[in-house]
C-alpha cells in the first residue's frame, strides 16, 4: 500500500511538472564588489528569495544563475560583515540580465550591556512565543529545529507587542519536509491583544541530504500533502478553473461566520490574460475557502481579503503585488514549518547554477 501511494505521489509530481517546457534561455549574472575598497567579493551567498535557487560568487566576484522561471524575482546578496542587498529582477524567457552589486560593510553599534551567565527568564518566554508564531500552528512545527536561536533578540513595544530581530540568518532544519531553511527576518511583530502577526521574511531552501530512500519518500509525500493544503495551490486551481475538482469550496461573504454567495466558477472572480499568463482576481469583502485536502475538518476553513481593488495572480498561483492578501483562519496560523519553496513542483530541471 505504501509503495502504491509513493507511485501515486510520483505521478502527481509528473503531472505538475508536465507544464514545463525545455530549459529556458535566460540568466541573471554579474559581479559583486566591496563598496569601500572596490575589490571583488568572493563567497557571497546569492539566492532568489523564497526558492531553492542560489549560488556563491567566485574569486573574481562573478556569479551566474540561469534557466529561471519567468517572473518578478527578488535576488538577494548576503555575507557576514556586510549589509544584505536585494534587487528586483523581471525575468522573461530570454532575459540576459547583468548587474553590478556594491556591498556595504556593516557598521555595528555597540551598546552598553550587562553580561550574565544565563539568559533572563523573560528571553525564554519571548522565545517560546516567537517559535509558536514563527514556526506556526501545524504538526510540522514539532519536527523543526532552530539551530541558532540565541542569535535572536527580542524587544517589546507598548508591552504587548513582541518584536524579534537578528543580525544573522536564522537557520531552521525541517525534518518533516526535508529542508534546511535560512531566514532573514525583515520584520516580525506580534500584537498579543489583537492576536495579529505582521512579518516579512526572505527565505532560502536547500535539500537535506540523506541516502535513505524511505526518508526521501516520506519527504516527498509530506511535501505533496502540504502543497495541496496551501494557498498557492488553491490560487493555481482558481487560475486553471478546476478548484472544485481539486477539493475546494468557496463563497463570498460580508464577513466570516455569516451566510454568503457560493462561487461555482472561476470566471466569477478572475479575468485571464492569456498573453501574460496571469489573471486579475477581484472580489469585495471576504472569500471563504473550505479545503477538503486538509485531514482535520476543524482546520479546513480560511478567509481571504484583498488589500487592493484587484490583484494579479500568475499561473503558478502567486500574487505579483506585495502584501496583496490579508489571510484569516487556518492559513493565517501557518509559519515557516509549513512553507515550501516558491514554484514547488515546477522548478526541477528549470534552473542550472554555474
Amino acid at each position: 500500500m505504501k509503495q502504491f501511494y509513493y507511485i501515486f505521489c510520483v505521478l502527481l509530481v509528473a503531472v505538475i511538472s508536465s507544464v514545463k517546457s525545455q530549459p529556458l534561455n535566460n540568466s541573471i549574472s554579474g559581479i559583486v564588489f566591496d563598496n569601500a575598497t572596490k575589490e571583488p567579493l568572493p563567497n557571497v551567498n546569492i539566492y532568489i528569495s523564497n526558492t531553492t535557487w542560489g549560488t556563491t560568487s567566485q574569486l573574481d566576484g562573478s556569479f551566474r544563475l540561469s534557466s529561471i522561471i519567468p517572473g518578478s524575482h527578488e535576488i538577494v546578496f548576503s555575507m557576514i560583515g556586510y549589509e544584505t542587498y536585494s534587487q528586483i529582477c523581471k525575468v522573461t524567457d530570454s532575459s540576459k540580465i547583468f548587474i553590478k552589486v556594491e556591498m556595504t560593510p556593516k557598521v555595528y553599534e555597540f551598546k552598553e550591556v550587562t553580561v550574565t551567565a544565563n539568559r533572563p527568564e523573560e528571553w525564554f518566554d519571548d522565545l517560546d512565543e516567537f517559535k509558536d508564531k514563527f514556526l506556526g500552528y501545524s504538526p510540522y512545527s514539532y519536527e523543526c529545529k532552530i539551530i541558532n536561536e540565541y542569535d535572536i533578540n527580542f524587544s517589546h513595544q507598548q508591552d504587548k507587542i513582541l518584536i524579534a530581530e537578528s543580525d544573522n540568518l536564522i537557520e531552521v532544519i525541517n525534518y518533516t519536509l526535508g529542508y534546511n531553511v535560512k531566514c532573514e527576518i525583515i520584520k516580525f511583530e506580534y500584537n498579543q491583544p489583537r492576536n495579529a502577526l505582521c512579518y516579512s521574511y526572505r527565505l532560502f531552501f536547500t535539500e537535506l541530504d540523506t541516502s535513505d530512500l524511505d526518508v526521501k519518500e516520506d519527504w516527498e509525500n509530506n511535501r505533496i500533502r502540504k502543497y495541496k493544503e496551501s494557498l498557492a495551490f488553491f490560487l493555481r486551481t482558481l487560475f486553471e478553473g478546476d478548484f472544485r475538482d481539486k477539493g475546494f469550496e468557496i463563497s463570498l461573504k460580508y464577513k466570516p461566520g455569516i451566510p454568503g454567495m457560493d462561487i461555482l466558477n472561476s470566471s466569477e472572480l478572475i479575468i485571464k490574460d492569456l498573453q501574460t499568463e496571469t489573471c486579475k482576481l477581484n472580489f469585495k469583502e471576504f472569500l471563504e475557502v473550505y479545503n477538503y485536502n486538509i485531514d482535520l475538518e476543524s482546520l479546513r476553513m480560511s478567509w481571504l481579503k484583498l488589500n487592493y481593488p484587484s490583484i494579479t495572480i500568475d499561473k503558478y498561483g502567486y500574487p505579483l503585488e506585495t502584501r496583496a492578501i490579508t489571510i484569516c483562519g487556518y492559513w493565517a496560523k501557518l509559519g515557516v514549518a509549513s512553507f515550501l519553496p516558491k514554484y514547488y513542483g515546477f522548478e526541477e530541471s528549470r534552473l542550472s547554477v554555474k
